[in-house]
């Protein structure tokens, strides 16, 4: 998406609608909940305040012909408020009744959801979104080449929202967040507001790349992109690495389960993006270069940064790989009395290519779950050493260069979004 920014200005004026009234009363209102989305102690100004957003919000839905949504929000409002807003919500209704958007179209929506990585205090709150769906220009040609079988992700441009969403770091939003007692069976949406990234990824992943990194080594393809072409090049990566679960021996949609076991998965996300960084170092990708550089300034020096890091699936991934990096002298130096290390581009490629054929003899050799799992345990204990009680792993000396920017970085102020920032 090289062309106009997809913003016209009928969608400004909604934006400035749903700003001007009902995202700060859900505003108000997640302010009075706890993380697990109740009210205590609840008064009659909450139950009114629900009300009024709830008729709101309805309103918006019938006015663009979205009458199935409002329906299912009343009824779960209704439902809610008759059992007492100091049980937990349960939105099954409304999470059911969001369809993926056609490319090009807007999609709103309003339930108690939780809103990954946003600017605490994060959990099955009330929030709302105001989207519009983008896909990368380059999508058709790529999936001639990069079939997926089973693709059911979409690009978003957030245009407005409440806190969760517009606060923070969360770019993703699946039906699991939404909160309800029943599980999801099948995931109809995941939905990516990947306009986010950009600030992202310049605020947080390049300076922790710089404080670890000599100044000629850094990734730098990523950084300084205009926003649509930051947007684009993120929404390929994230077409790429989608479509690289479902190849080989195990692929994710017939193994759910399996790779959802924190060793399995950590070894499976690091193998898609690692296929993500070959297929655009040796094919025909558009925004190749700027997909390497953020793949790696994300997933080795921001992911680790995480406040809960040892207990944080992406930051395992990034400190795993820091050290195979390492091992596989693409990362060269002593990091002790604060000296910088030195990224070798061209081995960093060669690691990867190493590691995706490591993890794949691994799926050869296997047959069972089980021996899948005693096999990926023992691979990235490897590489992550046991932690303490409820920590997954600790930092070794070396990883710890990873966290010289995290203090600093911790004190900034949280990001905030806008749709004008498009």
């Amino acid at each position: 998406m090289t062309t106009n920014a997809p913003l016209s200005e009928e969608l400004r004026a909604r934006a400035a609608e749903l700003t001007g009234s009902l995202i700060p009363r859900v505003n108000r209102f997640r302010a009075r909940q706890a993380d697990g989305g109740t009210i205590a102690a609840p008064t009659v100004e909450d139950r009114d305040l629900l009300t009024a957003i709830r008729d709101e919000a309805t309103a918006w839905y019938a006015r663009g012909g979205l009458d199935h949504q409002a329906d299912a929000l009343a009824a779960d409002v209704d439902d809610w408020i008759a059992e007492g807003l100091d049980s937990a919500p349960h939105f099954a209704r409304s999470r059911d009744a969001l369809h993926a958007p056609e490319d090009g179209a807007p999609v709103f929506f309003l339930a108690p959801a939780q809103s990954t990585n946003s600017v605490p205090p994060v959990g099955k709150r009330l929030d709302c979104f105001f989207a519009v769906r983008k896909e990368p220009d380059a999508l058709t040609s790529l999936a001639e080449t990069y079939p997926h079988p089973k693709n059911n992700c979409q690009s978003l441009v957030l245009i407005a929202g409440s806190d969760g969403f517009t606060h923070g770091n969360c770019i993703v939003f699946f039906p699991e967040n939404v909160a309800a007692r029943d599980k999801v069976v099948d995931q109809a949406y995941a939905m990516f507001f990947y306009n986010k990234m950009r600030k992202i990824h310049e605020t947080y992943a390049l300076p922790g790349a710089e404080a670890v990194l000599t100044a000629d080594s850094v990734p730098r393809a990523s950084s300084g992109l205009a926003p649509e072409v930051c947007f684009e090049a993120r929404a390929i990566w994230g077409y790429l690495h989608d479509s690289m679960h479902y190849q080989g021996r195990w692929p994710f949609d017939q193994h759910i389960s399996l790779k959802m076991n924190w060793f399995v998965g950590l070894l499976e996300e690091i193998k898609v993006d690692a296929k993500t960084v070959l297929a655009c170092a040796d094919g025909d990708v558009p925004f190749a270069h700027e997909q390497i550089d953020m793949i790696l300034l994300e997933r080795i020096f921001r992911y680790p940064q995480a406040e809960d890091a040892t207990r944080n699936f992406d930051s395992g991934t990034g400190v795993f790989l820091y050290s195979w990096l390492r091992e596989h002298g693409a990362l060269t130096g002593s990091p002790e009395n604060g000296a910088l290390l030195h990224l070798d581009r061209d081995k960093a490629l060669d690691a990867l290519r190493a590691f995706v054929s490591t993890v794949e003899e691994l799926e050869e050799q296997v047959r069972t779950d089980d021996e899948y799992r005693a096999a990926a345990k023992a691979l990235v204990r490897t590489y992550l050493p046991e932690g303490e009680p409820k920590q997954r792993y600790r930092f070794t000396d070396d990883q710890s260069v990873l966290l010289r920017a995290k203090l600093p970085l911790a004190g900034l102020p949280p990001l905030r979004f806008t749709e004008a920032e498009w």
